[in-house]
């Protein structure tokens, strides 16, 4: 593989792994709380930002954003029934 394949997998890999992380936290908090919980998932995700930003720099700046994307999308995706009414 080129040095350009090896670039772009691992793009493709912070990206899934944002959101794999926001998905898989976002589908626990619905199972296990009734109303759902947005400021817990729009906090851990920007908590978890903070920290990967300041241990890594800007390294990870892919990861970091697509953390951010992904969990403002989780947050309107499982509120959407109380944010249209």
């Amino acid at each position: 593989m080129t040095q350009y394949n090896l670039e772009e997998l691992r793009m493709l890999n912070q990206v899934l792994l944002a959101l794999f992380i926001v998905a898989d936290f976002a589908l626990l908090l619905f199972f296990y709380n009734s109303p759902f919980p947005w400021f817990a998932l729009l906090g851990s995700g920007i908590g978890l930002a903070i920290i990967v930003l300041c241990w890594t720099g800007r390294k990870h700046t892919i990861f970091i954003a697509s953390l951010l994307a992904f969990s403002v999308l989780h947050t309107i995706v499982y509120n959407w029934s109380s944010i249209v009414h």
